[in-house]
């Protein structure tokens, strides 16, 4: 196993209480759970094992599921709990209501990298929003830091709060747009992401309506469907088209698949790569 290798903790256990109880992780967008993007997510940014901590029901794309003790019992609690059942030398942890999972999941794992290239990659890196909220949960942690943390508080880990343990970390801070860090976890903020896909996609079609589409056409250019992530192509157009023009999304993802045919990345890092481009143009053309 590599130096930088990383397995992933989603955390999807949570009581749901500013949903009103809601199951989270069950939660619909592009007609995709929410815990599944984020598994689905993880594996894509190169986690060789995914776990999920959270009820049965939420693990079924995982490699393994299992509960928090006591259930409900925190994040911290189900970091701890997970933990067992990893054994590569880096943990990356995501919560499960993450909007933009596959944009999380891509830049953590490159700025990862970076950071074991320069040598400096300490106890590991967490994302920091525009506002300069630190996004505890949606991090790349090294796993014995996290063991040690967690076993130090021992019984007291349950409701702990995740700063008080992650906080005494050599953590180094990933700046990133406030879309990006973004979570779901009122009813009003699902209702946005929601009406955000459809204002900036037009008429909504989940991801999984294209299948046999993508399927007919790739065979139809003898080409692998298997590396095609429909919903991160349809998350680079949206933002083009949102951020560019309407006429640059399909010409944009024209030049992600070349990209990926060329050997230069995987489909999600050169996605969050061509994303972020987009919201750059969007600033230095305001007018547009």
């Amino acid at each position: 196993m590599s130096a930088g290798q990383f397995q992933a903790l989603v955390l999807a256990g949570g009581r749901g209480s500013r949903l009103g109880g809601a199951d989270k992780a069950g939660l619909l967008l592009r007609g995709r759970r929410l815990v599944d993007r984020v598994v689905d997510a993880a594996r894509r940014a190169g986690a060789s094992r995914v776990v999920v901590i959270g009820p049965d029901s939420a693990g079924t794309l995982a490699d393994a599921v299992l509960r928090e003790d006591p259930p409900f019992g925190g994040p911290l609690a189900a970091i701890a709990a997970g933990l067992p059942e990893l054994t590569a030398p880096w943990t990356m942890v995501l919560a499960c209501d993450l909007q933009r999972p596959a944009a999380v999941a891509s830049a953590l794992a490159a700025a990862h990298a970076a950071a074991l290239a320069e040598g400096a990659a300490g106890d590991g890196v967490l994302l920091r929003d525009a506002d300069g909220r630190i996004q505890w949960l949606a991090g790349i942690y090294r796993t014995k830091a996290l063991r040690a943390a967690c076993a130090a508080l021992g019984e007291g880990v349950a409701n702990a709060p995740v700063r008080r343990v992650l906080g005494g970390l050599d953590l180094q801070q990933l700046p990133v747009d406030n879309d990006t860090s973004s979570d779901i976890d009122t009813p009003q903020a699902l209702e946005r992401a929601r009406q955000k896909e459809r204002n900036t996609m037009g008429q909504y079609l989940p991801p999984e309506a294209l299948e046999a589409w993508l399927a007919a056409a790739a065979a139809e250019l003898e080409l692998d469907d298997s590396a095609v992530d429909i919903a991160t192509v349809l998350d680079a157009a949206k933002h083009v088209a949102h951020e560019v023009a309407r006429p640059a999304a399909p010409l944009s993802t024209f030049l992600l698949g070349l990209a990926v045919g060329s050997g230069k990345g995987n489909l999600a890092g050169l996605s969050a790569q061509l994303i972020e481009r987009a919201h750059r143009w969007a600033d230095e053309h305001p007018d547009e």
